[in-house]
């Protein structure tokens, strides 16, 4: 069959038409499929990404919280005696000397001579808390005073605190045993309780043994001899420590 000029034209625009049309379907349509999924992917991809950043933005009220909760437990273990302290004899002596020194002191009529001394050895204890539990007394003369319930809403008040503080968790601590022997007048045994007394650390003096409690009064001197103004004194005192916490890095 021979085409004419014009049926060739006519043949050639179809050809083209349906080159176009082929390379719609088989190379744009895929592309646009492509892409569909490339903005599923996206958008998959933004949600991870806001998930991550808002980790990142709870990192560092994290970080304030973390750093004030070592300074919390920081400023508690200051209230201990340093644990480094109390797990040395010798550290533990340097520590209660200058107490023992300031006790014994002419000008102020006192004397405590230290005449031995003994360390036990580091084991931990329970700190119970201390609270004070209210005694009720109800009767119907308190319910006939108490019109306005004042006397019972300050009765709850106290019994709720009082609940508070007994149900919380005894905590452990560390604690070591320190025993003092002493030769001693009234004056400076005395001075002595008032110094461990005033320390603004976790020692409490646990019992105080004085042989003679009139401190020689109640004895004749030999003569030739003063009165004796002394005691043999025995103290048992425990020093309270905890394990202080590192400083947590969390750049």
């Amino acid at each position: 069959m021979k085409l004419n000029y014009r049926d060739k034209a006519i043949l050639l625009i179809f050809l083209s038409i349906l080159i176009v049309v082929a390379g719609i379907f088989g190379l744009i349509k895929p592309k646009f499929a492509d892409i569909e999924n490339h903005e599923k992917e996206l958008e998959k991809v933004k949600k991870e990404w806001a998930q991550i950043e808002e980790k990142i933005n709870e990192i560092e009220p994290l970080q304030n919280a973390i750093q004030e909760s070592y300074k919390e437990s920081s400023e508690l273990a200051d209230d201990f005696v340093d644990s480094s302290l109390i797990s040395s004899t010798y550290k533990l002596d340097q520590f209660m000397q200058p107490y023992v020194d300031a006790c014994n002191d002419e000008e102020k009529e006192m004397t405590f001579w230290a005449k031995s001394v003994e360390a036990g050895s580091m084991s931990t204890t329970t700190l119970s808390y201390y609270y004070f539990k209210p005694s009720v007394i109800t009767s119907s003369m308190f319910d006939a005073a108490d019109i306005n319930g004042n006397y019972q809403a300050a009765i709850d008040e106290q019994m709720t605190q009082s609940n508070a503080l007994s149900e919380r968790t005894a905590e452990t601590v560390i604690r070591t045993q320190y025993g003092l022997n002493a030769e001693a007048n009234k004056k400076g045994t005395w001075a002595f309780m008032d110094k461990i007394n005033s320390l603004d650390t976790a020692i409490l003096i646990d019992s105080v043994n004085i042989s003679d409690y009139s401190f020689g009064a109640s004895e004749e001197p030999e003569p030739g001899k003063e009165q004796k103004d002394t005691s043999q004194v025995t103290f048992v005192i425990s020093l309270y420590s905890v394990f202080e916490m590192d400083e947590p890095v969390v750049e």
